[in-house]
This record gives structure tokens, C-alpha cells and sequence, in this order.
């Protein structure tokens, strides 16, 4: 008999044939991970109870040019994972006293301007941190997640130059947490990566994560991938720098410090010395905010809520606290199930398709563990929808890439500038923006541009236009340089910002 016995399934009862204990459950994950066609370059699944880390299943390569294998005290990049975190981080800070959440954000910057529509009065950080406060600022998030690290001190007047309304309620994003980070620099004069480090990921042992993958040498992190085809293969993406590792998405794990996160999660208390209370843990899970459990979600899930930093939802009548990350070339998700007493999370370092892959990992062994009766055929659908689901993910990536060449307004593609005329391009350029110094370089016959920790490739495509993109099946953005009346290069636009030369 399972863990439950019996259920009721459709319209009858239904004995479970399988022994659906943690480790027999985490057998059958195993042969359903190595059984899985076209999967890599690297992939690893964890599995724990509060008492025992039932698996810590690792496979393929951290970086496939390389061939460098993925072990369990591999960083892999965790993306918006790291948003829960940030949420045990907050509720440790304000019961220590440290860095109150219950107050409103107006109190820590009475300078802030809300936009239009926008009633500032009573959001406080727990707001912030629970998706709550109903603002939206692009160029922030852009900056934080793609280019370089804002300083906590800009904040206000980037908010109150760009932020704008959105509509009231829960609606997920990055602005919150970055905003937390900020302030909480601010009045500590402390940056939430040593904070995080100093009251979190240290008292845990977890050796192999940091919000700064300059903590490691620089093959030690999991490199990302995008899936070329077969007579390409792999796409390398190195790790992100330091300056984009930011509080909503800026953390690398190994599948070794997952366990130990994932048992704090069901222990509900620290290691001794650690500091970290069952009161604070309980205040991390307990739902910020209300959601709606018909409305779609990543997980495909009925949700509930959202607690600091956790999807709070249901999965075959038990509880579930589930989030996710994705990033370019990687994608990873985690859960644990206080009912059932068991945390999993799996991690894999591309993006071919695996966002839908690793969550179907994560319920495929909450299945064998529940004994459901449609376990195995579930296993065998998802082996033969996998990789038709890469398939069609490379021929949509073609073929979306083809269609952007094809548009008139690149001019053929006609343009082949010889290495003087390139040259004429390189220089260094500044937007209006304080944060968007753009160096143009020319290497090989090849131009580049790199705004901080932002680049991207030139590719000509007529008299003065380029196209930038960074990963191969990135998203063509147009680069117009613009002439004085002597012909002489003076600026150039890129997206929506025009960026001056410099002497």
C-alpha cells in the first residue's frame, strides 16, 4: 500500500499497485530521467525528506564544448528560484529587527513619486515582496536582469522618472524584489548578496551557491545551452556576470546545497547555530496574497497563493509550495510538499524545451510516489512528447528567424562594408540614460556592441543598419548609425534609445 492507500479515481475506487516510498519513487525517476531521448547537455535531479536525501541524481555535461561533466557540487544558474530566498531573507531580517516589512515603502524614501492612478499610501515591503504593488518599470528590471547592476542610490529618481501604473492586484515580476534589495541597502549600507550569504546560504553550509558567480572559477559554473541542430549542436552561454545577478534572479546552486534548502523547507527549523527559526519559516510560507487557482500558471497547477517567494498550490489533493526559473539557455524548478514530506527539484542547463520537461520530471515522480495508476503511462507519453516538443521548439526558432531576415526594412541584405568601412563604426557611444555606455569593437571582421554586461553581435545589413543579436536564435534588434551633414557617424538608435558618440 502507498503512503495514501486508497483514492478515488474517476468514477471508482482504485487500489495503488505500486510500494510508493520516497526512494522506490526516486528509482523509477532515474530510469525516467536516463530514458529520456535528446535530453542534455547536463541534467540533475534532487530529492529529500527532512531526515534523508533520497537522491541527488546528476547526468551529461556543465559545458558541452568543453565536455565538462555536471557533478553535484556543480553551481547551476537558478534564475527567479531565487526570489524564495529573498523571502526568508526578508522575514529573518524583520524579526531580527533589522529591516521592518511591515512598513511602508513611502517611510524608507519619502522622495519616491507614485505614478498617476497610483495611491502610495500603505504598500509596505511585504507588498513589494508578495507582487502586490501595482507598478511596472521596464527600463529597471531590463537593467537589472540584462546589463548591469543599478545602484540602490538611483532608484528613486529611475522610479520617478519611468515608473507607471498597472492594474491593481497580484501580477508576478521582478520589480518588487528589486526594489526590496535596494532599499535594504540603503538603510544598511550592506548589499543583500552578503546579507543573503552572511544570514542564509553560510548557516546552511551550502559551500557550492553565491549571487556572484566570481565566487567560483569560471568552468566550475554550469555553462547554459540553446540546441542548434544536429550539425551544429550545442550553443555555449557563459554564466552571467556578477552585475546581473540580481535579487530576483541571481543565484547559482548545486544540487548538493538544493537538499539542504529543500530540508529546511520541511524541518521548518535551522541547524543548530544557523539562526534561522521555525517562526521565520512559518512566516516565509504563510500566503502573502490570494490568487486565483482557475487562472493558468507555468506549473499548470490550481494556485492558491503566494507566500515570500513561493507559488503556493495543489497537486493531487496535497499541498504544494512550487517556483520555478528560466533564463536563456537554462531552466529549473523546485518544490516541497509538507503532507507528503518530500522536496524535489530538478535543474537542466539548456532550454530545449526543458521548462516543460522539468516540471513533467518534478510531477513524474510525485506520481510514483503517490502510486498513481497512469504513472508509467505518463513516463512513456512524455519520452515520445519530448522530443517531438524540441523538434518543433528548433523548426518555430528557424523558421521565426527567417522570417525576421526576410522583413523589407533590412534592405536584402545586400551590404558586405569591408574592414575600413566597419571600422568607421567603432567607438564608444552614451544614451541619455546614465547606465547605457555602449563600446563598439571590431574584431575580426566582425563588429560587436557592449553596454556593461550586455552584448551582442552587428550583423550588416545595409548602408549604416545593423542587426544586433547575442544568441543565435535571439530576436533581430535594428542598430540605425545616424550622419552629421558631413557624413561623419554622430549616434545610433537601439531600442528606442539613441546612444551619442563620444570624443
Amino acid at each position: 500500500m502507498s503512503v495514501l492507500g486508497k483514492i478515488i479515481w474517476g468514477f471508482g475506487i482504485v487500489s495503488w499497485c505500486y510500494a510508493g516510498t520516497p526512494e522506490l519513487a526516486a528509482q523509477k525517476l532515474v530510469e525516467f530521467i536516463k530514458d529520456a531521448p535528446n535530453l542534455g547537455p547536463g541534467f540533475a535531479a534532487v530529492i529529500v525528506t527532512k531526515d534523508k536525501v533520497v537522491l541527488s541524481h546528476v547526468q551529461g555535461q556543465r559545458h558541452a564544448q568543453a565536455q565538462l561533466p555536471m557533478t553535484p557540487d556543480t553551481p547551476i544558474y537558478v534564475a527567479s528560484q531565487t526570489k524564495a530566498f529573498i523571502g526568508l531573507l526578508a522575514v529573518k531580517l524583520d524579526q531580527d529587527g533589522i529591516l521592518p516589512i511591515d512598513r511602508s515603502i513611502q517611510s524608507y524614501w519619502p522622495q519616491l513619486r507614485w505614478p498617476d492612478g497610483v495611491d502610495g499610501d500603505g504598500w509596505t515591503l511585504r507588498h513589494l515582496l508578495t507582487h502586490q504593488v501595482p507598478i511596472e518599470c521596464d527600463p529597471l528590471t531590463f537593467l537589472e536582469a540584462y546589463v548591469t547592476r543599478v545602484e540602490p542610490a538611483d532608484y528613486v529618481d529611475i522610479l520617478n522618472k519611468y515608473a507607471k501604473a498597472r492594474e491593481p492586484g497580484f501580477a508576478y515580476d521582478n520589480l518588487g524584489y528589486n526594489i526590496y534589495a535596494a532599499i535594504l541597502e540603503t538603510q544598511t549600507q550592506k548589499t543583500w548578496q552578503d546579507w543573503l550569504a552572511d544570514t542564509v546560504t553560510k548557516p546552511l553550509g551550502m559551500s557550492k551557491t553565491s549571487a556572484r558567480t566570481s565566487d567560483f572559477k569560471p568552468l566550475e559554473v554550469a555553462w547554459s545551452h540553446q540546441w542548434l541542430g544536429e550539425d551544429k549542436g550545442w550553443h555555449g552561454i557563459e554564466p552571467k556576470t556578477d552585475e546581473m545577478m540580481q535579487s530576483a534572479g541571481g543565484m547559482v546552486i548545486s544540487a548538493n546545497d538544493m537538499a539542504k534548502w529543500l530540508q529546511l523547507q520541511l524541518r521548518q527549523t535551522g541547524p543548530k547555530g544557523s539562526g534561522i527559526t521555525q517562526d521565520q519559516l512559518l512566516a516565509a510560507h504563510k500566503i502573502g496574497v490570494d490568487t486565483d487557482p482557475e487562472q493558468r500558471n507555468p506549473y499548470e497547477l490550481p494556485c492558491s497563493g503566494y507566500a515570500m517567494g513561493w507559488n503556493v498550490c495543489e497537486y493531487q489533493g496535497h499541498l504544494l509550495y512550487i517556483h520555478g526559473g528560466g533564463y536563456t539557455g537554462a531552466r529549473t524548478i523546485m518544490a516541497f510538499s509538507p503532507d507528503l514530506g518530500v522536496g524535489v527539484a530538478v535543474f537542466s542547463n539548456s532550454d530545449n524545451m526543458t521548462g516543460w520537461f522539468t516540471g513533467r520530471t518534478l510531477f513524474q515522480y510525485l506520481q510514483y510516489l503517490l502510486d498513481d495508476p497512469k504513472a508509467d503511462e505518463m513516463a512513456a507519453l512524455r519520452h515520445q512528447e519530448y522530443p517531438k516538443r524540441t523538434s518543433k521548439l528548433l523548426e518555430w526558432r528557424q523558421s521565426s528567424l527567417a522570417d525576421e531576415r526576410a522583413q523589407e526594412s533590412w534592405g536584402g541584405w545586400k551590404w558586405s562594408p569591408s574592414k575600413d568601412e566597419l571600422s568607421q563604426y567603432v567607438g564608444r557611444f552614451q544614451a541619455a540614460n546614465p547606465y547605457l555606455t555602449a563600446e563598439i569593437a571590431l574584431v575580426d571582421q566582425q563588429l560587436s556592441v557592449r553596454v556593461h554586461s550586455q552584448k551582442a553581435k552587428l550583423l550588416a545589413a545595409s548602408k549604416d543598419l545593423f542587426a544586433a543579436q547575442n544568441h543565435p536564435f535571439e530576436s533581430l534588434e535594428q542598430v540605425r548609425f545616424i550622419r552629421n551633414d558631413d557624413g561623419a557617424l554622430v549616434s545610433f538608435t537601439w531600442n528606442d534609445e539613441t546612444f551619442v558618440r563620444q570624443p
